[in-house]
Parts: C-alpha cells; structure tokens; sequence
C-alpha cells in the first residue's frame, strides 16, 4: 500500500532533520532512517495503529518524541503531519485538522 505525504509534511521533516543536526552531528540521519522505516510500517499494514480522533491515525517513530499522523484513502494512506508527541493534544489535533 503506497504511503504518500502532502507537501507541508516535507517542512516538518526539514525541521526535525535540523532539529536533530542541532543537537549531534549525524543524528539527523538517523532521524530519517527512523522516520523512513515507521513510513514503511504504515504501507505494510496501514491499519494497525490506533484511530487518535476523526479518522486519523498515530504511528510513533521509535526511540523519537515524534508521532506520525496520517488517514487512509481506499488506495494509499495519506501522511498529515511529523509532530512533537509531547505537544498537548488539542493542539496537535488542531494543526492535523488544519491540513486536510
């Protein structure tokens, strides 16, 4: 099942790349390989992760405080947001609802 993001999901990538750069040399990298690999997790089984609100669902990249949140369509699941796990929920819902 193919997992596609929208654009702005892009800016949430660069900014948790940096974010990690920041903080230790190549960590960025392995955020991607992370972030990759829980991408992948989706498209092999797109509805094991639990339903958070509405129609979205809750993928956490391993070993990172970030959620992955996404919807699915009939035929590929749909990436909304790469978001800080700890930032309080309604406002993490806001901001995915916002993108829709």
């Amino acid at each position: 099942m193919p997992v596609v993001a929208l654009n702005v999901v892009r800016e949430d990538v660069q900014a948790a790349y940096d974010y990690f750069e920041t903080r230790l040399a190549r960590s960025g990298a392995r955020f991607l390989v992370r972030y990759f690999a829980t991408t992948d997790r989706i498209a092999l089984n797109r509805e094991t992760f639990p339903v958070k609100f509405d129609d979205y669902r809750r993928v956490l990249v391993p070993r990172l405080n970030l959620a992955v949140y996404y919807f699915i369509e009939q035929d590929r699941a749909v990436v909304v947001a790469v978001i800080d796990a700890r930032r309080h929920p309604r406002l993490i819902r806001d901001l995915v609802r916002g993108r829709r």
